[in-house]
Protein backbone atom coordinates (compact mmCIF):
# COMPACT_ATOMS: atom_id res chain seq x y z
CA UNK A 1 0.00 0.00 0.00
CA UNK A 2 2.84 2.33 0.80
CA UNK A 3 4.45 1.46 -2.62
CA UNK A 4 0.95 2.78 -3.98
CA UNK A 5 0.72 5.81 -2.36
CA UNK A 6 4.76 6.52 -2.80
CA UNK A 7 3.88 6.34 -6.62
CA UNK A 8 0.76 8.21 -6.79
CA UNK A 9 2.55 11.25 -4.82
CA UNK A 10 5.29 10.74 -7.20
CA UNK A 11 2.47 11.44 -9.99
CA UNK A 12 0.67 14.13 -8.63
CA UNK A 13 3.82 16.06 -7.40
CA UNK A 14 4.92 15.46 -11.61
CA UNK A 15 1.59 16.76 -13.64
CA UNK A 16 1.56 19.79 -10.78
CA UNK A 17 5.24 20.65 -11.31
CA UNK A 18 4.43 19.62 -15.41
CA UNK A 19 1.52 22.63 -14.65
CA UNK A 20 3.85 24.85 -13.14
CA UNK A 21 6.36 25.11 -15.83
CA UNK A 22 3.82 25.42 -18.78
CA UNK A 23 2.54 28.17 -16.46
CA UNK A 24 5.61 29.57 -16.78
CA UNK A 25 6.44 29.35 -20.73
CA UNK A 26 8.60 25.75 -20.63
CA UNK A 27 8.81 24.45 -23.80
CA UNK A 28 8.06 20.35 -23.90
CA UNK A 29 11.34 18.78 -23.81
CA UNK A 30 12.18 21.22 -20.50
CA UNK A 31 9.41 19.85 -18.97
CA UNK A 32 9.83 16.03 -19.64
CA UNK A 33 13.64 16.32 -18.39
CA UNK A 34 12.64 18.00 -14.62
CA UNK A 35 9.14 15.89 -14.54
CA UNK A 36 9.77 12.59 -16.22
CA UNK A 37 6.41 12.95 -17.91
CA UNK A 38 6.12 12.10 -21.82
CA UNK A 39 5.86 14.40 -24.84
CA UNK A 40 1.98 13.29 -25.16
CA UNK A 41 1.27 13.83 -21.45
CA UNK A 42 2.82 16.85 -21.21
CA UNK A 43 0.76 18.43 -24.32
CA UNK A 44 -2.44 16.98 -23.30
CA UNK A 45 -2.10 18.42 -19.91
CA UNK A 46 -1.47 21.81 -21.81
CA UNK A 47 -4.56 21.41 -23.47
CA UNK A 48 -6.62 19.92 -20.63
CA UNK A 49 -5.36 23.11 -18.05
CA UNK A 50 -5.79 26.02 -20.41
CA UNK A 51 -7.81 27.89 -17.91
CA UNK A 52 -4.89 27.07 -15.28
CA UNK A 53 -1.98 27.48 -17.66
CA UNK A 54 -3.15 31.35 -19.17
CA UNK A 55 0.06 32.51 -20.12
CA UNK A 56 1.56 29.53 -21.42
CA UNK A 57 -1.88 28.76 -24.63
CA UNK A 58 0.86 30.10 -26.57
CA UNK A 59 3.61 27.94 -26.18
CA UNK A 60 7.06 28.57 -27.30
CA UNK A 61 8.39 25.90 -30.42
CA UNK A 62 11.64 24.98 -31.15
CA UNK A 63 14.63 23.76 -29.34
CA UNK A 64 14.88 25.26 -26.23
CA UNK A 65 18.22 28.17 -25.76
CA UNK A 66 21.56 26.51 -25.72
CA UNK A 67 23.93 30.10 -25.49
CA UNK A 68 23.85 32.31 -22.32
CA UNK A 69 26.25 35.59 -24.26
CA UNK A 70 23.51 36.93 -26.13
CA UNK A 71 21.19 37.09 -22.72
CA UNK A 72 23.55 37.98 -20.32
CA UNK A 73 25.40 40.50 -22.74
CA UNK A 74 24.07 43.72 -20.67
CA UNK A 75 24.84 44.54 -17.01
CA UNK A 76 21.19 44.73 -16.12
CA UNK A 77 20.90 41.11 -17.51
CA UNK A 78 23.71 40.08 -15.57
CA UNK A 79 22.57 41.51 -12.19
CA UNK A 80 19.23 39.71 -12.63
CA UNK A 81 21.05 36.36 -13.71
CA UNK A 82 23.36 36.81 -10.83
CA UNK A 83 20.15 37.06 -8.14
CA UNK A 84 18.57 34.24 -9.93
CA UNK A 85 21.70 31.82 -8.89
CA UNK A 86 21.74 33.56 -5.28
CA UNK A 87 17.93 32.08 -4.57
CA UNK A 88 18.97 28.73 -6.29
CA UNK A 89 21.98 28.73 -4.11
CA UNK A 90 19.96 29.53 -0.86
CA UNK A 91 16.95 27.24 -2.00
CA UNK A 92 19.93 24.15 -2.61
CA UNK A 93 18.91 23.81 -6.71
CA UNK A 94 22.68 23.79 -6.88
CA UNK A 95 24.48 20.07 -6.07
CA UNK A 96 27.40 20.50 -3.30
CA UNK A 97 30.09 19.47 -5.98
CA UNK A 98 30.00 19.85 -9.98
CA UNK A 99 28.30 16.93 -11.87
CA UNK A 100 29.43 15.58 -14.98
CA UNK A 101 26.84 15.79 -17.47
CA UNK A 102 24.14 17.88 -15.67
CA UNK A 103 21.80 18.35 -18.17
CA UNK A 104 20.94 14.60 -17.72
CA UNK A 105 21.70 14.17 -14.15
CA UNK A 106 20.68 17.15 -12.48
CA UNK A 107 16.92 17.56 -13.85
CA UNK A 108 14.56 16.06 -11.02
CA UNK A 109 10.98 16.39 -9.20
CA UNK A 110 13.02 17.81 -6.10
CA UNK A 111 14.81 20.45 -7.84
CA UNK A 112 12.79 21.61 -10.21
CA UNK A 113 10.50 22.50 -7.71
CA UNK A 114 13.12 24.26 -5.81
CA UNK A 115 13.92 25.83 -9.22
CA UNK A 116 10.17 26.87 -10.04
CA UNK A 117 10.24 28.59 -6.30
CA UNK A 118 13.45 30.42 -6.70
CA UNK A 119 12.02 31.66 -10.22
CA UNK A 120 8.43 32.93 -8.97
CA UNK A 121 10.25 34.80 -6.37
CA UNK A 122 12.47 36.57 -9.04
CA UNK A 123 9.46 37.41 -10.90
CA UNK A 124 8.14 38.90 -7.88
CA UNK A 125 11.19 40.90 -6.91
CA UNK A 126 12.05 41.81 -10.36
CA UNK A 127 8.84 42.00 -12.43
CA UNK A 128 10.43 43.26 -15.92
CA UNK A 129 13.02 40.93 -15.94
CA UNK A 130 14.58 39.60 -19.14
CA UNK A 131 15.17 36.32 -17.88
CA UNK A 132 12.59 33.44 -18.46
CA UNK A 133 12.57 30.11 -17.21
CA UNK A 134 13.88 28.51 -20.11
CA UNK A 135 17.29 30.60 -19.47
CA UNK A 136 16.97 29.80 -16.10
CA UNK A 137 17.15 26.02 -16.26
CA UNK A 138 19.97 26.90 -19.16
CA UNK A 139 22.18 28.61 -16.75
CA UNK A 140 21.09 26.25 -13.82
CA UNK A 141 22.67 23.44 -15.83
CA UNK A 142 25.62 25.09 -17.19
CA UNK A 143 27.03 26.18 -13.61
CA UNK A 144 26.11 22.62 -12.45
CA UNK A 145 28.82 21.05 -14.85
CA UNK A 146 30.71 23.86 -14.72
CA UNK A 147 30.79 24.36 -18.31
CA UNK A 148 30.97 27.83 -19.08
CA UNK A 149 29.89 29.91 -15.96
CA UNK A 150 30.37 29.99 -12.60
CA UNK A 151 29.55 31.71 -9.09
CA UNK A 152 31.40 34.31 -7.46
CA UNK A 153 32.01 36.88 -5.32
CA UNK A 154 32.42 40.60 -5.81
CA UNK A 155 35.87 41.68 -4.60
CA UNK A 156 34.61 45.19 -2.64
CA UNK A 157 30.90 44.49 -2.12
CA UNK A 158 30.91 40.43 -2.24
CA UNK A 159 27.71 40.77 -4.00
CA UNK A 160 27.24 37.38 -5.97
CA UNK A 161 28.33 37.79 -9.72
CA UNK A 162 28.63 35.43 -12.52
CA UNK A 163 32.22 34.62 -13.77
CA UNK A 164 32.86 33.56 -17.39
CA UNK A 165 34.97 30.40 -17.44
CA UNK A 166 36.12 31.09 -21.29
CA UNK A 167 37.40 34.79 -20.72
CA UNK A 168 41.42 34.91 -19.40
CA UNK A 169 40.90 37.91 -17.38
CA UNK A 170 37.50 37.85 -15.80
CA UNK A 171 36.40 41.06 -14.10
CA UNK A 172 35.61 40.01 -10.28
CA UNK A 173 33.88 43.03 -9.44
CA UNK A 174 29.92 44.06 -9.48
CA UNK A 175 28.20 46.12 -12.03
CA UNK A 176 27.85 48.62 -8.88
CA UNK A 177 31.75 48.64 -7.83
CA UNK A 178 32.74 48.70 -11.62
CA UNK A 179 32.85 52.68 -12.20
CA UNK A 180 34.84 52.99 -8.56
CA UNK A 181 37.23 50.57 -9.52
CA UNK A 182 37.93 52.00 -13.52
CA UNK A 183 37.83 55.59 -11.84
CA UNK A 184 40.92 54.47 -9.10
CA UNK A 185 43.00 52.61 -11.85
CA UNK A 186 42.45 55.44 -14.43
CA UNK A 187 42.91 59.22 -12.61
CA UNK A 188 42.57 62.17 -14.51
CA UNK A 189 45.64 64.09 -15.70
CA UNK A 190 45.70 67.41 -14.33
CA UNK A 191 47.75 70.61 -15.64
CA UNK A 192 49.48 72.55 -13.61
CA UNK A 193 48.75 75.98 -14.34
CA UNK A 194 50.96 79.42 -12.84
CA UNK A 195 49.33 80.42 -9.71
CA UNK A 196 47.48 83.95 -9.42
CA UNK A 197 49.57 86.74 -8.46
CA UNK A 198 47.99 88.54 -4.96
CA UNK A 199 45.23 90.08 -5.76
CA UNK A 200 44.90 88.80 -9.34
CA UNK A 201 41.42 86.96 -9.65
CA UNK A 202 41.63 83.87 -10.50
CA UNK A 203 40.64 82.94 -14.07
CA UNK A 204 38.86 79.36 -14.62
CA UNK A 205 41.07 76.96 -16.39
CA UNK A 206 40.22 76.53 -20.16
CA UNK A 207 41.70 74.22 -23.01
CA UNK A 208 44.05 75.89 -25.46
CA UNK A 209 46.22 74.63 -28.57
CA UNK A 210 49.31 72.74 -28.10
CA UNK A 211 51.36 74.80 -30.11
CA UNK A 212 49.54 78.48 -29.46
Amino acid sequence: MRVINDRYNRELRSFELARWMLANEARTQTIRAWTGLSGDRVRTLARSHGSYTARALQRHRGPSPNSLYALLSTARARQEAAAAVGLCCLLEVFPEKRIPNARKALPGLLRGERLLTAFEILRGVIPQTRLSLEHLVLLVLDMAGGETWKIDHCTRCHATILIDLLCKHPQRVCEFCEPAEESEVQEPLALSATPATEGEAEEPWQQRRLFD
